[in-house]
């Protein structure tokens, strides 16, 4: 009898999986002009395409691009320790941010070192729900001490 996998683990490579379906199913809906049509159609990391999504009002896409690469990380490498959000924060802010338009409210929410609660607010009216919820579970993580 093979050993049974807890049943919430996903696999870096089935996270990928569901990064492409997203994908696909949200391909044949964007205008052909659209830059993020274009992301997808030359095979930009999903990040990237989470970007140019949020930038294009596309925040249904962006979201479940954003949420889909959180709980990639999420996972982490085999022998990573440290999966606390407040130990990943910096990194994951960083992260976000490269990937947002000089002109989004969390870009310069995250740029002049605002509060978190400020910068999840940014978010979650942008949108970017999976930056929100980090954020929020940091905040808590603070709060417990």
């Amino acid at each position: 009898m093979a050993p049974l996998r807890h049943p919430l683990y996903v696999t870096e490579e089935t996270q990928m999986e569901i990064i492409k379906q997203i994908l696909t199913n949200y391909s044949d809906t964007l205008p052909i002009d659209s830059k993020t049509a274009q992301a997808i159609a030359r095979g930009a990391a999903p990040e990237e395409i989470a970007a140019s999504a949020s930038a294009e009002g596309l925040h249904a896409l962006a979201g479940a691009l954003f949420e889909a690469l959180e709980e990639q990380n999420a996972t982490g490498s085999a022998g990573e320790s440290d999966n606390s959000v407040l130990g990943a924060l910096d990194s994951r802010l960083r992260e976000f941010r490269s990937q947002l338009p000089d002109h989004s409210e969390t870009a310069r929410a995250i740029d002049r070192g605002a509060r978190l609660e400020e910068i999840s607010e940014a978010a979650q009216q942008e949108g970017l729900t999976s930056l929100a919820a980090m954020l929020m579970e940091a905040e808590q993580e603070q709060a417990r001490g």
